[in-house]
């Protein structure tokens, strides 16, 4: 039987609308909630506009994981459009309920349907478009016409490649979240010290710290250098939010001139991320070594 497949992506993967449309892929949202109104995201706020929400209040938004309903509605709706097979990408399981959500709602759709369409789910163990540019390299391989198990295979293969380095100009944001300690928050703020951390396998931990916004990005690409594998034969990922033009234009230019990337590109960081990060970060994603499951 003609395989059928259908990619799921949760909204923090940061996937832009206008691909996630292109290539078919269905988007289930977190719920992002600040003073009195709620947000589905991907939905009904942007990356920008959400950057100006965390600028303009004092608030902590709060975020809640996709809902096994959601789950349970896309699965029901992939099998009356005769998808056999269905592959869900989703954020780190450490840091969110969402993949856990998913596999409950795959447990409750077999037990209602049966198992006649099969469902993956895959950890991502990042966040932002770190896996988000992996689902929709999911997407591009099935318009080939490569087969379910060979797809499942390569995301696994990137997943265990994939990393990032992440800085944060501005420690407010993760005081108000309690990612650091307001002692920490005010050391660094009197010292003029910005983290970079390393997003891997589910973790992320501060790696260095730098003084100055300017030695931010030129110290990122120095630890991207030591880790990347094969530059010239990938597209490294830059994620941002609100960073001035100037600033981002020197980010490209660094990529391609130091570390000799095939590409860079440009993804906004939506609002799961920058709830904790603040509004004012940036990061660059990449492929490297390949790391023991």
């Amino acid at each position: 039987m003609k395989e059928k497949i259908l990619i799921i992506c949760d909204s923090p993967g940061d996937i832009p609308k206008e691909e996630a449309e292109r290539y078919g892929i269905v988007i289930l949202p977190v719920m992002v909630s600040c003073g009195n109104k709620t947000y589905a995201e991907f939905y009904d706020i942007t990356p920008e506009e959400y950057w100006e929400l965390l600028k303009s209040t004092d608030e902590i938004p709060t975020t809640a994981q996709v809902a096994p309903n959601l789950y349970l509605e896309a699965f029901r709706k992939a099998r009356g459009e005769g998808y056999t097979h269905v592959l869900c990408m989703l954020i780190n399981s450490k840091g969110s309920g969402t993949y856990a959500a998913g596999c409950t709602a795959r447990e409750l759709f077999y037990a209602d349907c049966g198992k006649a369409m099969r469902i993956e789910m895959l950890d991502s163990r990042s966040y932002s478009y770190i896996y988000g540019q992996i689902a929709v390299h999911c997407a591009k391989m099935r318009d080939q016409g490569a087969a379910f198990e060979e797809i499942v295979q390569d995301a696994e293969d990137r997943i265990s490649r994939v990393e990032a380095f992440l800085a944060v100009y501005n420690l407010k944001h993760l005081k108000k979240s309690g990612r650091i300690s307001g002692g920490a928050a005010f050391v660094g703020e009197a010292l003029g010290l910005k983290p970079i951390s390393h997003v891997i396998d589910g973790a992320v931990t501060v790696f260095d710290k730098v003084r100055g916004d300017q030695a931010l990005v030129p110290r990122i690409i120095e630890h991207v250098k030591k880790r990347i594998r094969e530059p010239d034969k990938q597209t490294v990922i830059l994620l941002y939010s609100d960073i001035p033009e100037a600033q981002m234009k020197k980010a490209e230019q660094l990529v391609m001139e130091q570390i000799g990337a095939m590409a860079v590109r440009r993804v906004a960081i939506g609002p799961s991320v920058t709830t904790n990060s603040g509004p004012h970060s940036i990061a660059l994603a990449f492929y490297g070594e390949k790391r023991k499951a």
